[in-house]
């Protein structure tokens, strides 16, 4: 799906309610590999940071979290994938700190991807704030080629994080590389299909025209 057409499905899902506080484009931005797999298009980036639910809440929101907040919460079963932009956060199990998340990492995806609860709490640790972007990952059922673009960022940013934070087995990463390989070519598959589709419907349209 290119520009073009990205903006023509932003364009249709726009006509529904559009957030009340939307997040800034300069915020998108600043989020790992977003421009790359959305658009550097500042119309388009526009367009997807006012996307919002019924209620008019934006499904990518900007929250800024002081010392001591909780960012996620340990059994919750929620929605939600989150990238830390600045500050720092720990992750912890009851007492016990699990590890430390900094900017900018993508965290949150296992709940999204396993539809699971919460394995772990996420916390700002004490004198420090937190920035962070958070998507509802409802914002991917709105549209079957935004569902794929958002599903290749959420690959890309977990196996970024894989492959540089984290110590991990040569099974694991080729096992994440080979999964984000076969997304990527079920994209291009349904791009190919989509504009065929779109070639049928103008030679039906030519045919049917009085």
């Amino acid at each position: 799906m290119n520009d073009k057409t990205l903006r023509d499905a932003l364009k249709k899902l726009n006509k529904k309610p559009v957030a009340k506080f939307p997040v800034a484009v300069s915020v998108l931005r600043q989020v790992p590999f977003f421009t790359e797999v959305f658009s550097e298009d500042e119309e388009v980036l526009k367009r997807l940071s006012q996307l919002a639910d019924s209620s008019k809440k934006a499904y990518i929101r900007y929250k800024t979290f002081k010392s001591k907040e909780i960012i996620v919460q340990q059994g919750d079963v929620e929605n939600t994938v989150f990238w830390l932009l600045k500050g720092i956060a720990h992750i912890r199990s009851g007492n016990r700190t699990l590890a430390h998340i900094k900017p900018v990492t993508c965290f949150g995806e296992l709940a999204v991807v396993a539809s699971m609860g919460r394995t772990a709490t996420v916390e700002v640790p004490e004198d420090q704030n937190a920035e962070v972007v958070e998507i509802d990952w409802n914002i991917s059922e709105q549209d079957h080629d935004l569902k794929d673009r958002f599903l290749e960022l959420l690959l890309k940013s977990t196996a970024d994080k894989l492959k540089t934070d984290y110590v991990v087995s040569i099974k694991m990463w080729q096992g994440a590389r080979d999964l984000y390989a076969s997304c990527k070519k079920r994209v291009q598959e349904l791009e190919a299909e989509n504009a065929k589709l779109k070639l049928l419907n103008n030679a039906l349209q030519k045919k049917l025209a009085p």
